[in-house]
């Protein structure tokens, strides 16, 4: 790392931030501890990319194992189910869902402008749910509510949990609260019997290897996926008190995938798409040239995923010029 002052910064505050996790980690087992401290210090240390996905991996399959030890129910009644009929059908009817768990009055303008531009583009149906809607479609657990009052669950996992029992009960189309659609959005797509983000790749450094993305999920209701993954997640917060990975939802889709022949062909057939999703986010804060936002607005890519806490999101250049984001909150009439 040398000795640079922003190398001595940032490794003091992995030190910091490491050891309070360490503590944390311990407590499904040491060596989760040393798998995640390995893997961690991979990245800090600027270690080859192959060494990096390597230590991923193994902290990977220790937490598919934990996950298979914890909740054996879920995945015995779920192991080679058959294909549900009528599995490969378009849908007939589709909403689409978003979340904000205070309510939609209280929103953040960044989920407005994407919950705005959802509804643009779907020409149907939009339900944003939250603290007191979900009810009128499903259940969330008491115990799972006491843990979250508890802090032992964190609010995005209740919502992990929202979004597969939505699409289980009622399946449509779901998209997170930081996803911008710039276009319409084609029937191909949003009767598709399931569809996600993708953009598979062997590397390892993701669990979900890039297959699917948790913020954009559309499927037929009671397709297994959703299911098994609703059920899974009722079954480890029972038994659990924290979350063994903040990603956990991406490690249920895995099991989902490597137990259940028809997840795995519905996720494998599923194509390649918007290969843009990830560039936006780093051009928000430039200046707004309508030729060079056509980029994002025409082509391949119809989704985007923006971020609470990455991306610089001015609405105005240092010299006064309207950014990307200014155009994209004034398109909706939204104040920042």
């Amino acid at each position: 790392m040398g000795f640079r002052p922003a190398h001595i910064k940032k490794y003091f505050a992995w030190v910091k931030r490491r050891a309070d996790a360490y503590k944390q980690d311990r407590r499904f087992s040491r060596e989760y501890a040393r798998l995640c401290f390995e893997f961690e210090w991979s990245q800090l240390g600027n270690k080859p990319q192959e060494l990096i996905d390597a230590k991923s991996k193994a902290k990977q399959e220790w937490i598919l194992a934990y996950l298979e030890k914890t909740c054996p129910e879920t995945i015995a009644a779920y192991r080679n189910m058959p294909a549900p009929e009528h599995m490969n059908e378009p849908q007939k009817e589709v909403k689409l869902w978003s979340m904000w768990w205070q309510g939609e009055n209280e929103a953040a303008p960044l989920f407005r402008l994407c919950i705005e531009s959802a509804k643009k583009h779907m020409h149907g149906d939009v339900v944003v749910l939250d603290k007191d809607n979900y009810k009128n479609y499903f259940d969330i657990p008491e115990y799972m509510l006491r843990k979250l009052a508890e802090g032992k669950i964190a609010l995005q996992h209740i919502c992990d949990y929202m979004v597969v029992s939505i699409l289980a009960t009622q399946g449509g189309f779901f998209t997170g609260a930081t996803v911008w659609c710039s276009q319409d959005i084609p029937d191909s797509v949003l009767r598709a019997p399931f569809y996600t983000c993708k953009a598979a790749t062997d590397r390892t450094f993701f669990m979900s290897r890039s297959r699917w993305v948790g913020y954009l999920l559309a499927g037929r209701k009671g397709f297994p996926l959703f299911t098994f993954a609703r059920d899974f997640l009722e079954e480890y917060w029972r038994k659990v008190d924290a979350a063994v990975d903040y990603l956990v939802l991406d490690y249920i889709f895995e099991l989902a995938y490597r137990n259940i022949p028809c997840v795995k062909a519905m996720v494998d057939a599923n194509p390649d798409n918007n290969p843009l999703r990830n560039e936006l986010i780093a051009h928000l804060s430039d200046a707004y040239d309508a030729e060079k936002f056509k980029r994002y607005t025409q082509g391949d890519t119809m989704f985007y995923k923006l971020s609470w806490k990455f991306g610089a999101k001015d609405t105005l250049t240092a010299d006064g010029r309207v950014t990307n984001y200014g155009h994209m909150l004034d398109e909706y009439d939204i104040e920042e």
